[in-house]
Formats: structure tokens, sequence, C-alpha cells
């Protein structure tokens, strides 16, 4: 008697993991399923690719076991309802013959959605029910579904017994207060790990991105969870997509914008063929550094007379100057968005590199046949999901990200821009074998703004009162930091001058976006126009293939990679927004398109000239060199329809893009 009393008293923790790893071994198993099921799709070549799948498969699967067994949890970590548990075993079994069938249909529902559109379970099932007689028909006439629904409630009663056996337990009476507050302590922190998905030093959880690492969708697919990913991507679904009867009608224009080739107002194609540009010696290294934060108003190249940024304005005097350059969207995660796609991010709801329904694009980056392509960041690219951005569209691309850099993290953003850029350095002059294409994502000019102590050559400066005025300086932190990042970029670019890669390497320099503090040194029409956020600086530094010299005409991070192409002799395909800004047969009267989420005006600049329609009503047109905000739309009502015209078209094309400009 005794011997039974002892088999069925258990603690909580050990009820609780008992629980925990069982149903992380049952959704284990339904990916290993999965994995079977696809199994043809697969090529021995994907062999590490497979394994590191389902490796984040696991924790995925972990963290909706470590969700679905919560109750218990909450059951158990309260006493009073802990010893009640037993008494009432049956409602919880269920309880949790409920919740399995409502897991297992949605598995179900994954594997028929696979096997129907080739993607996991994701928020378009929603848009597929909307006509839910025609779509009850068809899955009605295409499977069993009795049977199927009879399978998954027995199946679910059977899955839902060992829940009911933990539950028959008695839970253990523990003597002390340290033991029970040691065992709660455990569990909470099993709990914690689980759900959290991994263990990162700058605190990123497990997301959807983390899946996103190879090229091959069925390898993605296998990384993925279902659960998961519904919920991820029906985040996503307040955005308003693209409007296809608007896109067609704006498309005469665009594609004389953009040059098509073959235009097709049916098919709305927008691919343009660039020829290659035959270059003496060999093709060129590629460098791209996007600079966080690197606002217009607030560097060198702004109206003072203080120098936050001398580096680079003594950069700029040996480079190609863009003084009209623009993000197409803020805030950094769209930055990125558009620089690397090459179509502006103006999804409404999120961004873009948060949003699974446009993370699949063509680009420019893999025009660039036999380069190493790397993309360095000195923290995690889980932020914002730029991981999935860059791993499931760049073929081969190196991530280089915080755990491979020899310097410890500052901050949660990372290493400084300064052992990032050095680092950077040190990796260039070991590539020698083929060209590459390198992009250098900084981030220490961002609360909170940290300097480390041991920087060789950086010395802090006090900030005059004049000084944060007219650069819109908040405080002493921010400058120094702004001083910082200009020196470390200096630091690089000295490095690079004296080793065996510079002079066979186009640098191209330019912010992610600027900022909205009160700067001074700006007109009032471009103060109306309200651009400093997206106003920032392009440097194009290639002594050896481009004259130095200041441009006026208006780009923006879309014509980054196009430009980058052009600059290296590469014939590349285009199917994005954007134009090589050297090209002496592409369009550079095109200006520069700024929009992002609902809340944010839609701009257009182009010679001198801004359009603003702040989406509430108010539309106007601006001379930015003009001392007073003028609105010219009365004026100069030519000029006024054609900015308008094409700033509707741009946004209404990329919204388009967004969605399909799905790579081949």
């Amino acid at each position: 008697m005794n011997l039974a009393h002892r088999r069925k008293s258990r603690t909580a923790l050990f009820m609780y993991l008992s629980a925990l790893c069982y149903v992380t071994l049952l959704l284990i198993l339904a990916r290993l399923g999965f994995f079977i099921g696809i199994n043809g799709h697969l090529t021995p070549l994907d062999g590490t690719d497979i394994l590191k799948a389902l490796y984040i498969g696991f924790r995925f699967d972990a963290r909706l076991a470590a969700i679905f067994t919560l109750p218990l949890a909450f059951i158990l970590t309260i006493r009073p309802l802990g010893r009640k548990l037993r008494a009432h075993k049956n409602l919880f079994f269920v309880f949790y013959a409920v919740l399995f069938f409502i897991l297992w249909t949605v598995y179900c529902f994954d594997t028929g959605f696979f096997a129907y559109l080739g993607e996991r379970l994701n928020a378009t099932i929603i848009e597929l029910a909307a006509d839910t007689a025609d779509g009850f028909r068809m899955v009605s006439e295409s499977y069993p579904l009795t049977a199927l629904i009879v399978a998954v409630a027995v199946f679910s009663i059977l899955c839902a017994l060992p829940m009911r056996r933990i539950a028959a337990n008695e839970v253990k009476k523990t003597f002390g207060r340290a033991p029970s507050i040691l065992a709660w302590l455990c569990g909470f922190v099993i709990f914690a790990v689980a759900a959290y998905g991994q263990i990162s030093s700058n605190l990123f959880p497990l997301r959807w991105s983390n899946a996103y690492f190879s090229t091959n969708t069925y390898v993605t697919a296998l990384a993925l969870n279902p659960v998961q990913n519904l919920y991820d991507t029906y985040r996503a679904t307040q955005d308003d997509g693209f409007n296809l009867a608007q896109t067609r009608a704006v498309y005469p224009l665009m594609a004389g914008l953009l040059q098509v080739d073959a235009p097709d107002e049916e098919k709305l194609n927008y691919l343009r063929h660039s020829n290659a540009v035959p270059h003496s010696g060999n093709r060129p290294n590629i460098v791209i550094i996007i600079m966080e934060s690197l606002s217009y108003t607030k560097t060198s190249f702004a109206p003072g007379n203080d120098s936050p940024t001398p580096h680079l304005k003594a950069l700029a005097d040996e480079s190609v100057l863009f003084r009209n350059f623009f993000s197409n969207a803020r805030t950094t995660a769209r930055g990125v968005f558009s620089t690397m796609t090459g179509v502006p991010d103006v999804t409404e709801s999120s961004t873009g590199s948060r949003n699974q329904r446009v993370i699949d694009q063509r680009v420019v980056a893999n025009e660039f046949d036999g380069y190493d392509k790397y993309y360095l960041l000195g923290g995690n690219t889980a932020w914002a999901n730029i991981r999935g951005i860059i791993a499931n569209n760049i073929k081969d691309v190196h991530i280089l990200e915080e755990s491979y850099w020899k310097a410890p993290n500052v901050d949660v953003w990372g290493i400084s821009d300064y052992d990032l850029l050095m680092e950077a350095h040190e990796l260039f002059t070991t590539l020698r074998e083929r060209p590459f294409l390198a992009v250098i994502q900084t981030a220490s000019f961002h609360k909170p703004y940290t300097i480390p102590d041991n920087t060789p050559g950086f010395a802090y400066k006090p900030l005059s009162e004049e000084t944060a005025d007219n650069y819109g300086f908040i405080d002493e932190h921010e400058y120094n930091s702004m001083r910082y990042m200009d020196f470390s970029i200096g630091e690089f670019i000295k490095k690079a001058k004296a080793s065996g890669y510079y002079d066979n390497t186009v640098f191209l320099i330019f912010g992610d976006h600027g900022v909205n503090d009160p700067s001074t040194n700006v007109t009032a029409a471009y103060n109306a126009s309200y651009l400093r956020g997206w106003h920032v600086p392009l440097i194009v530094h290639a002594p050896a293939r481009l004259a130095s010299g200041v441009r006026e005409d208006a780009a923006s991070q879309v014509d980054v990679f196009p430009t980058a192409a052009g600059i290296a002799g590469i014939e590349y395909n285009n199917w994005t927004m954007g134009r090589d800004l050297f090209s002496k047969t592409q369009n550079q009267q095109r200006g520069a398109f700024i929009s992002g989420k609902n809340d944010s005006p839609i701009r257009y600049v182009l010679d001198g000239y801004c359009y603003y329609d702040n989406r509430a009503g108010v539309q106007a047109l601006y001379r930015l060199a003009g001392q007073e905000a003028v609105d010219l739309k009365t004026d100069e009502p030519e000029k006024f329809m054609l900015m308008k015209d094409r700033a509707n078209a741009m946004q209404a094309t990329a919204k388009y893009m967004l969605y399909n400009n799905k790579k081949f």
C-alpha cells in the first residue's frame, strides 16, 4: 500500500517536466513526419542545412510545448489548486483532449495547405476561407473530412491520456521553504528558456526569421512550426497589401520611369537588363556601409561652424557625394529592407522584415556571380527579423554577427562600431581568391550611445550650445556618439588605404535613416517637407573608377545595389525600383520616393522640389531652398501634378512589388 502511494506521489516540478517533455516529443515526432513527407525534395547537399532546420524546429516545438503546458504549470504553482488536481483529473483530461484536438487540427490544415500551396500554414488561409461555402465544398470533395475529424478526435483523446496520468499523481509535499523556492525557480528557468527559444547575449528571442537561413524553401519549411507560423503571419494581415487595379493604372507611367525592356500591362513586367560596362582590371570588391542614423542635418555636410563628422567630410572630398539622398522609409528595419531588396518598405502594419508575406524577394545582390557575399552586424540579426531578408534571399551569404566577433558586446546593439569596422578590415585582408560583396551595418549611434573607454585615438569633446542648436544634438552623449561613429569610419578607411584590397574596392556609405531632432540649419521649406528623418548623405568612394564631385540629383536607398553592380561592370537583371546612379542610359531624373507606414507622409523629391502628402488631406509642393515655406501647387500646377502622379505611382507599384517580386 505504501509502495503504491509512493509511485503516485510526485513533486510539482517532476509532473511539469514530464508534461513538457511529453508534448515536446509529440511535436518532434510530427516534425519528423513532415521531414519524411518532403524528403524527396531535399538533396544530400542539404545535409547540414537539414540538421540546422531540425534543430531550429525543435526549439520552436519546445516553445509551443511550454505554452501548451502553461495551464498545468499555473495549477502546480498555486498549492491549493495543485492539491485538487488529482480529484479533478478527468476534467483536466477533457481540457487537454480539446487542446490536442485544436492542435492536431491545425497540423492537419498545415499538411493540406503545404500540399496545395507548398507553404507552411499561414494567414493566407484566412483569405482562402473568405468564401466559406466554396472553401468547405473544396475541402470536403478533396479529403475524407468525416474520417479525418474522427481520426483527429480519437488521436487527441489518446494523446490526452498521459496528461491524465500525470494529473492522477498526488503532489508531493516539500519540506522547508528553501527546497520549494529552489524547485519553483528551476521550473521557471526551464519554462522561460523553452518559451524564449534561445540564449543570446543581446537577449533576442527565437523568431520566425531564424528559420529563413536558407534559400531552399523546403529547408525553411522544415524549420517552421505551423502554429507559430500562423500566429506570426496573422499579425501581418492588417497590412492592406496592394491594389491590383491601381497598379495597372499607373503601370504605363512606371514602365516609362523604370525604362522597362518589354512593357506588358497585363503581366506587369518590370524587368530591365543592364549590360556590363567594360573596364580595365579585375572586378572590384564592393563594401556597402549602412551607418546608424547618419542624418544629413547632423553631419559636416550641413551648414554650421562645427564639424561633427570631419572624417566623412574628408572622405567625401575624395569621392562622389550625393547630397539629396534619402532613406525610402524609416526606421532602421525599413531602411535596411529597402536597401537590400530595392523595393521601398511601404508595409503598413509592421516592417517588411517582420512580414513573412513579403520576405521572398528577387534582389540585385544575387546578380553578383562569382562574388563572396558577407553581411556584418555587431549585434544579432534576429533584431527585426532581418536575418530572413538576408539569408533567405541572398544565395551563399555569410552572416557574421555577435557570436563571430572577438570584441565583447558593449551594449544591446553588440560590439562597438570601431571594433566592428576593425574586425571587418581584418577579414577583408584575408579575402584574396575572389572579389567580395560585403554589407556592414553599424549601430553605435543609437541610445544608449555607448562609447568604449579603450578606443585608441578618440577623445570626448564638450558640446557647445551653438552646435547643439544648429545640428539638433540632444546632449553631449549623442554628439560624441556621432563623432565616435565618424572616427570609426575614418580609422577603417585609413587602414583600408594601407591594405592590398583598397585600390580594387568600391565603398558606398550612407545612413539607414535620419532623425527628427530640431536642427536649425535647414530652410523653412525643408522643414515643412518633413525630411529630416529620411535625409542622409551617400558617399561613393572609388578613386580608381570615379572622379570626385558633388551630385545634386535626388536618389534613394533602392538605387544602392544597381549602382554598385554598374560600377563593378556586372551584367545584371533588375526587377526592383532602383537604378544605376552612374549609368548614361538609365533615367537619372527619376527622383527619390519616400513613404512608410500609414502614419508617415508620402514625399517625392525631384529637381530641388518636394511633393508632400500627409495622407490626411494636405498636399503641397515646396522648393527646398526656399527660406519660407511657400506652397507652390497653385503657382506651378504642372510641376505639382507631375510629382503627385509619380509619387502615387511609386506608392502603388512599391506595394505591388513587395508581394509580387518573388525570386524564381
